[in-house]
């Protein structure tokens, strides 16, 4: 029996290096170019050699966390910024 299906995929190194800076979509771009394949087969690719890599699937998780608090914090603050324009509509009306 082949242990080829749990090794880890090889990326060209620029997208390796794109994954450790936190930006998956740059890396999938560039195995998607220098692989000549589609935008579901980088992805995949991407993702199972993030899988492979313990310590960079953690750096992933804690650049993903912090992406949902910023957005959330956004939210918060366009909603509250809503909530006043929508008060001093009502005021003025």
């Amino acid at each position: 029996m082949s242990n080829r299906s749990r090794r880890s995929p090889d990326l060209p190194k620029a997208a390796v290096d794109a994954l450790w800076q936190g930006n998956v979509i740059k890396a999938i771009k560039v195995v998607r170019q220098e692989l000549n394949i589609g935008l579901k087969e980088s992805r995949n690719v991407v993702d199972a050699y993030i899988a492979s890599q313990p310590a960079l699937k953690k750096k992933m998780d804690k650049v993903l966390a912090t992406a949902q608090r910023r957005f959330i914090s956004w939210l918060v603050g366009f909603l509250i910024l809503a909530a006043g324009l929508a008060s001093l509509v009502m005021y003025v009306l």
